[in-house]
């Protein structure tokens, strides 16, 4: 049940009151432990202590029972403040966020209108965790000048719903004139069915233009249709052979066969690189 709280604690710096709290549990039980490193991979248990263990700067509270005790509709609000400056949401906040469906909504609306990355990144991870928002959305977002960090939950979103927005998918990719706006839109595009003349086509331009080949390769050997198959072959002969690995994967894939000694890379760092570490390994 919600109760009358101190709306300053909102803002504490809860990264400092358990880095204080594991400070002083490491104190107490050093000698369980056999190095730091150990300490370290207990973490998780530490942090379920701290967050179920009464706070004095909570006024007694566990910080769980303090998160859980802050009205519904007041969470967007303190979200937002604690994103402020060098502040960072608590994920016990995250965590109560997330319990609470009907803020999708709000969430969304907040994402959209969102200037600051931070406070735009936490938004769109709670909105998967919520389930996700509309097809409109995450089509938009990957319209806007933010952080690829941001954009890449975006890009699995609609890798998911891909035959859903398939036709506008298409229609932004061949309506955009940089490199790097094709790939947002062609990636999920590869999670549709084979077969798809436009979608082939919007991979040759993207293997024509783009300089991250082994990228596009994959790509090609995802979508799955063998026709491209005619495009990956012509990159054997100049590839390196760290792509050369990727276009003969591809190739694979797409149902082809490339003779693993096709061409002598012993020239090639990479490829010096990995033989040193096989010698080693035996």
């Amino acid at each position: 049940m919600a109760v009358n709280t101190d709306k300053n604690l909102y803002y504490i710096d809860f990264d400092r009151l358990f880095e204080n709290f594991a400070g002083r549990y490491y104190s107490d039980h050093e000698l369980e432990y056999a190095n730091a490193d150990a300490f370290e991979k207990d973490l998780d248990h530490v942090y379920h202590l701290w967050a179920t263990t009464p706070q004095t700067p909570l006024g007694g509270l566990s910080p769980s029972e303090f998160f859980n005790r802050i009205p519904t509709e007041e969470l967007i609000d303190i979200l937002k403040g604690s994103c402020v400056g060098d502040n960072n949401p608590c994920s016990l906040l995250f965590d109560r966020i997330a319990t609470e469906p009907s803020l999708l909504t709000e969430l969304t609306e907040l994402a959209l209108a969102a200037t600051d990355e931070k406070l735009l990144a936490v938004a769109v991870s709670l909105i998967a965790e919520l389930g996700g928002a509309p097809d409109s959305f995450y089509l938009d977002m990957l319209e806007r000048d933010i952080d690829t960090a941001i954009k890449e939950p975006c890009i699995e979103a609609l890798c998911d719903r891909a035959d859903a927005v398939k036709e506008e998918l298409i229609k932004r990719a061949q309506a955009a004139d940089e490199v790097g706006k094709i790939e947002l839109y062609v990636e999920p595009l590869t999670f549709c069915d084979a077969g798809d003349d436009r979608i082939l086509e919007l991979l040759r331009v993207l293997l024509a233009n783009d300089p991250n080949t082994a990228y596009v390769a994959a790509l090609m050997g995802r979508y799955g249709d063998e026709r491209a198959c005619e495009d990956l072959y012509r990159l054997l002969d100049d590839c390196d052979y760290a792509t050369f690995l990727e276009v003969r994967n591809s190739i694979e894939q797409l149902g082809g066969t490339v003779d693993p000694d096709y061409r002598d890379f012993s020239d090639d760092p990479m490829y010096i690189a990995m033989r040193g570490i096989g010698k080693n390994k035996k």
